[in-house]
């Protein structure tokens, strides 16, 4: 089944949110209708949830539906960025709050998709934060954990894991490409405050592809200061696991480099397996997780706002997801709702 006709299939079938992400990504629809289906979308009682949440969210990083990270990145998934009033509104207020390193590293990438890239707090973070994965990727080097015979000082219940050297772990500020780190990557194509950025972007997710990266199982950083370490292992860094596969597959696939890479084919191969004989796609529920927990750790929240305990709800969702992932003749999956920053500093 062609594009055109399994847009058409879609916005037929599907409810309020997924029929305007469907129209306005696929349909080119525009003008009033646009704004209705939007408008529809905005009033379900799902969308005013968790715009609820957002506006009431003080935490960034966490599991719970509270927490900002997975509070944004929902109403993202939803279709929806700063150019809607609505989530602009609740969203706002982040860009004020006083973030330290560790919850700028997670909250900036939800930012940079939501269109805030502009906006000093993020442009200047994430031009630093470039500058850095790409001097990691430069170095050519896997070798990221301390020898046996380096972990003397490491306090006696670490030694026996897997410590990051100090120019990738916590003094660093993390230097190895995190899955928030691809999540950014993947939604910005074009940012004039960094020199040859389209370029940067592809070496960090070459390098990231790599099957020595992609094969890292667990990993912890060790604050020296504060004698402790600190879990960041292959869920925190860019590694396609299982839990999130079809969320990886969707980011990987606006990359070229990470299009090349063994574990996004791979993981193409998989979803393939979904396929039925009029072009659709079911994927099984585990992979399309529609529960509390972290979206970009565990693959959550990747609902559309389907009904799936009846109907098609798992089919059109699968089949959506799967288009962007895998396009049919005719679409480019590469750059659809990437972000290009404009020139305006």
């Amino acid at each position: 089944m062609q594009t055109d006709n399994l847009a058409k299939w879609l916005f037929n079938h599907s409810g309020p949110i997924l029929r305007h992400r469907v129209a306005v990504e696929w349909m080119g629809i525009s003008g009033r209708e646009k704004e209705r289906l939007l408008q529809e979308s905005l009033a379900t009682t799902e969308v005013q949830g968790w715009l609820r949440l957002l506006r009431e969210a003080k935490a960034i990083h966490g599991r719970t539906d509270a927490h900002a990270e997975n509070a944004l990145g929902k109403l993202l998934e939803y279709g929806f960025d700063r150019n809607v009033p609505a989530l602009d509104e609740c969203a706002c207020h982040l860009l004020r709050i006083p973030l330290g390193r560790w919850d700028a590293l997670v909250l900036m990438p939800f930012l940079l998709r939501a269109g805030y890239g502009e906006e000093p707090p993020v442009r200047d973070w994430f031009v630093e934060r470039v500058e850095k994965l790409h001097a990691t990727a430069c170095l050519s080097s896997y070798d990221f954990f301390l020898g046996e015979d380096e972990t003397a000082r490491v306090p006696k219940a670490w030694r026996e894991k897997p410590i990051y050297r100090d120019e990738f772990g916590h003094a660093a500020g993390y230097a190895l490409p995190t899955c928030y780190d691809l999540y950014a990557l993947a939604y910005v194509r074009e940012f004039p405050a960094i020199t040859d950025y389209p370029e940067k972007r592809e070496r960090i997710a070459a390098f990231l592809g790599d099957t020595r990266f992609q094969s890292i199982r667990d990993g912890y950083g060790w604050d020296k200061e504060n004698r402790r370490c600190y879990s960041a292992g292959r869920v925190f860094l860019a590694c396609a696991t299982p839990e999130r596969l079809v969320l990886f597959a969707d980011l990987g696939s606006r990359i070229q480099a990470a299009r090349e890479s063994a574990w996004f084919r791979e993981a193409e191969e998989e979803l393939e397996k979904y396929r039925s004989a009029e072009g659709r796609y079911l994927f099984p529920a585990s992979l399309l997780k529609e529960r509390e927990g972290y979206h970009l750790y565990a693959g959550c929240h990747m609902g559309l706002g389907e009904e799936r305990r009846r109907g098609l709800g798992l089919e059109l969702e699968s089949t959506f997801w799967m288009m962007r992932i895998a396009p049919t003749p005719g679409y480019c999956a590469i750059f659809p709702c990437c972000v290009i920053i404009p020139t305006s500093h």
